[in-house]
């Protein structure tokens, strides 16, 4: 990213941008890419912390909307006549008696007792609470700790849709509330979530991998985009599943989940057998460009003699990419190969032939430091490339004049 000082120390934004933010020892990895259907022409910001994600518009409501989901609940003052009351807690249920608030919902009062100022905490059953008080007994105690309140009312709603747990997925009414809210608005309308919940519930297997499960719900040849996957990773989390995939989305596309109440102690699992090789984050049938590298390499090597012009100048090439154990398991060469080809990268070039230039084992550029490649004179291709003969039958070259202050001495 380039400064502009014009712009008051404001940064230009490029498509693929990517940029990592540290709040409150969270990591926030904010990257910009491009819009789709109506906002192809716009940028849009896909922000992900952990296993939340979402794309929006604005790169600062990416990071508001992901930062929110680890704030429990902000506390809140609402007015209730001449009184106000703090509701420092919310809590919700499916009892309609007491405005859907449920046994974790808090507030508090100040109002006088016996004279005294005092304050009036609910919980729970406010109006039969606030009923043996014998106080301010034209308000109900619904009114009274701000479950009347359209801000209280909207805070239960909000608290309300986002969340479930592994016992609800067989209440549709619940998943359905969750689809419409997380994934309804970003992806075709004969989605049928109900079969993939479905087919998940009755599996044997707590394990699914994201995009080929989702595949057998939607039309055969159906291409996700960024913002729909990322849609149904907010849905997953919002229904208590856990993201176990133990790779980076650099290494793979591919996302592991699990319906397993333990999903944490799966996860860590995962994690480790990936460290010690025990897992691949490709199938192996699915296309694997590093599997092809390697198995592309091996059969180079094949096709090539053994020596300085074979075998050695062609694993030079990636001989100084990659260790030693690498190279051994994936290409069966042995050590002494591999440090030859790693002197042949370095003394005449990656895969560079031999065949013009003869090594001096002994002298050394004073100004390099490097040693001095001297050319076979035995090669009359580079005089005629460089000749040129006059009318008088006489023939000169320039070719001498272009080897002086480089690396080559004939």
């Amino acid at each position: 990213m380039d400064l502009i000082p014009s712009l008051g120390g404001q940064f230009q934004v490029r498509l693929g941008q990517q940029t990592k933010v540290c709040l409150n020892r969270e990591d926030f990895i904010l990257k910009t890419q491009t819009g789709f259907d109506n906002t192809a022409l716009l940028p849009v910001y896909f922000c992900q912390s952990g296993s939340h994600t979402v794309i929006e518009n604005s790169s600062t409501k990416a990071i508001s909307t992901v930062y929110k989901r680890y704030i429990e609940y902000t506390p809140v003052t609402v007015n209730v006549g001449n009184y106000k009351i703090f509701v420092y807690n919310i809590g919700i249920s499916s009892r309609e008696k007491w405005c859907y608030a449920g046994p974790d919902f808090q507030a508090s009062l100040i109002y006088t007792y016996e004279k005294k100022q005092s304050i009036y905490v609910s919980r729970t059953t406010p109006d039969e609470v606030w009923q043996k008080t014998g106080q301010l007994q034209k308000f109900t105690g619904t009114q009274l700790f701000g479950l009347g309140d359209s801000i209280t009312k909207n805070l239960i709603q909000l608290h309300q849709i986002p969340k479930c747990t592994l016992n609800d997925w067989n209440n549709e009414f619940i998943l359905k509330r969750l689809f419409d809210y997380y994934v309804k608005r970003r992806t075709i309308a004969n989605a049928n979530w109900k079969l993939f919940f479905k087919n998940w519930m009755e599996s044997e297997n707590p394990v699914i991998e994201l995009e080929s499960t989702l595949r057998t719900i939607y039309p055969l040849g159906y291409e996700f985009n960024d913002r729909e996957l990322s849609a149904w990773q907010s849905m997953l989390n919002a229904v208590s599943a856990t993201n176990i995939t133990p790779w980076s989305r650099e290494e793979s596309q591919h996302q592991l989940w699990t319906k397993s109440p333990n999903g944490q102690a799966d996860k860590a699992a995962f994690s480790t057998l990936y460290k010690r090789g025990f897992l691949t984050s490709i199938p192996k049938n699915m296309p694997n460009a590093t599997r092809t590298f390697w198995t592309c390499f091996k059969q180079a090597l094949a096709n090539n003699k053994k020596g300085p012009d074979g075998k050695q100048r062609v694993l030079s090439i990636i001989a100084n990419e990659f260790t030693y154990e690498e190279l051994k398991q994936n290409l069966n060469v042995g050590q002494h190969t591999i440090l030859e080809s790693r002197k042949h990268a370095r003394s005449i070039g990656y895969g560079a032939p031999t065949q013009f230039v003869n090594m001096s084992s002994y002298k050394t550029d004073t100004k390099t430091g490097k040693p001095i490649k001297y050319l076979q004179d035995t090669k009359k291709a580079l005089w005629q490339r460089f000749s040129e003969e006059y009318p008088n039958g006489m023939c000169r070259t320039s070719f001498m004049m272009c080897l002086e202050g480089g690396q080559y001495v004939y």
